[in-house]
């Protein structure tokens, strides 16, 4: 095995103290300046530097008994995220079978080089580090310093990290077949997270199916909002019918709504304000979380298994060895689910 940096290495490579370098690697953050401070931690980081004692995470002959957890920003552990909760199922179903425990570690915003190399220290060596939701690729490079198995749920890294991602082009065809199929040609898209590439990625698809089928998709009518809970369905129920106006005879007959939290916001508007569905609009969602199925009525709806992509994950991070320079990286797709549930129905006359 290589020896690791000294702290009087990383000074001489620096051209500092070699009290200041042992002033930050051991959590001294007053009084030094933010670029040294980020210089000595990125060189200790890189290089393996770990204090004496501690034996590092990517060390072949650890036991390696957990998977950490990193949550996107936006995300809070107090406010746990309908999809992710199933993703995490999923990773703790497969997980206990080889006696691999979770571990949250912290979200995008939390995490700096200093966090980053105690978890690189840690007596309890990580076996990967599963990231839920889409980050920045600087925030994915740094925790690619860790040296151990890194892997991206709902968000695809091309030469970054390994990835299990829904099929969102499979979901808004099974969607809008079926709608079709039932006579609508008016399409309403309420999306959240319109921040996210998760949500112009269906966005697009759901563009794309239509085009497929000779129509397209109003503008007017394709409302997308920062957030993605009952809530913003609500308001974009809203603001659509605010958009339709008096004028009924191009409204829009069947309403597609990024998640199944989404669509119930939207089913509520509808019932406080007279809109029968599915007698007068079809209801449907990209999702097939718990939100799909909870309460009455069923949504209708159409993605990836979110508890069987957080299974694969686990399958993926299990059979990843040690990282190295010339490491293959795996991008798997799930196929979708669709559920034709109470919310659809024929397109009114």
């Amino acid at each position: 095995m290589a020896k690791r940096i000294s702290q009087s290495q990383i000074a001489k490579e620096l051209g500092v103290s070699q009290s200041l370098v042992s002033l930050v690697l051991n959590g001294r953050r007053e009084g030094i300046s933010d670029k040294s401070y980020k210089e000595i931690w990125q060189v200790a980081v890189a290089n393996g530097y770990v204090p004496r004692g501690m034996q590092p995470g990517h060390a072949p002959e650890a036991r390696r008994n957990y998977v950490g957890i990193v949550q996107r920003s936006g995300l809070k552990l107090y406010q746990p995220s309908n999809t992710f909760s199933h993703v995490q199922m999923g990773l703790f179903k497969v997980l206990q079978q080889s006696r691999i425990s979770t571990t949250f570690l912290g979200g995008e915003g939390d995490l700096d080089e200093k966090k980053l190399f105690e978890l690189l220290g840690q007596r309890d060596p990580l076996q990967g580090i599963v990231v839920l939701g889409e980050v920045s690729e600087p925030f994915l490079r740094a925790l690619g310093v860790l040296r151990v198995p890194l892997l991206s749920v709902y968000a695809s890294a091309p030469g970054l990290c390994h990835s299990v991602t829904p099929n969102e082009k499979q979901s808004l065809e099974q969607l809008v077949e079926h709608l079709v199929k039932l006579g609508h040609e008016r399409f309403a898209w309420l999306g959240g997270n319109c921040r996210l590439g998760r949500h112009q990625m269906r966005l697009g698809a759901l563009r794309e199916c239509l085009s497929a089928r000779g129509m397209s998709l109003n503008e007017r009518f394709v409302v997308s909002v920062e957030k993605g809970d009952r809530q913003e369905g609500f308001d974009c129920a809203a603001e659509l019918m605010k958009r339709v106006g008096d004028d009924r005879e191009d409204a829009p007959t069947a309403w597609i709504c990024h998640n199944g939290l989404m669509a119930r916001g939207a089913h509520q508007f509808a019932l406080l304000h007279g809109i029968r569905i599915p007698d007068e609009v079809s209801l449907a969602a990209v999702d097939r979380s718990r939100a799909c199925t909870e309460i009455h009525p069923d949504l209708t709806s159409a993605s990836s298994n979110p508890e069987v992509i957080g299974e694969e994950a686990a399958k993926l991070i299990c059979k990843s060895e040690e990282v190295g320079e010339n490491r293959i990286f795996v991008d798997l797709v799930v196929p979708s689910e669709f559920a034709a549930g109470e919310t659809s129905g024929p397109a009114a006359g």
